[in-house]
């Protein structure tokens, strides 16, 4: 019997669903993309196909809860951003909280009352 709870699990639980052993949904629907595309839209011979389907697995899979295909992503927009002179992507979370603690320490030291000093 489908119930609604079933669903919301299987939906929730998507990502790590296996289709075949060992091959979870993400890696077969990149397996499957990368292929058609690759032998279909880019007119690759079919003698590549293995390759597609290699680098979809690979890029697929899940190393320390991330997928590697996001890692890779990440890694090369932040090359292009350094290739091409623009800023970097900061955490403005990470910088407040150091000149939070920053200021609280000097007040803890008595040296301002509340003159916070942001390098």
């Amino acid at each position: 019997m489908f119930s609604v709870t079933h669903f919301r699990s299987e939906f929730i639980n998507q990502r790590t669903a296996t289709i075949i052993r060992k091959v979870t949904m993400v890696q077969f629907m990149l397996v499957t993309i990368l292929t058609a595309m690759g032998v279909g839209l880019f007119n690759a011979p079919f003698w590549l196909a293995p390759l597609f389907i290699t680098i979809g697995y690979v890029v697929g899979y899940s190393h320390n809860g991330e997928i590697v295909l996001k890692r890779i992503a990440a890694y090369l927009t932040v090359w292009m951003r350094q290739l091409i002179g623009m800023p970097q992507i900061i955490n403005i979370q990470a910088d407040w909280e150091s000149v939070r603690l920053r200021a609280e320490q000097q007040q803890m030291r008595g040296a301002f009352t509340a003159t916070v000093i942001v390098e």
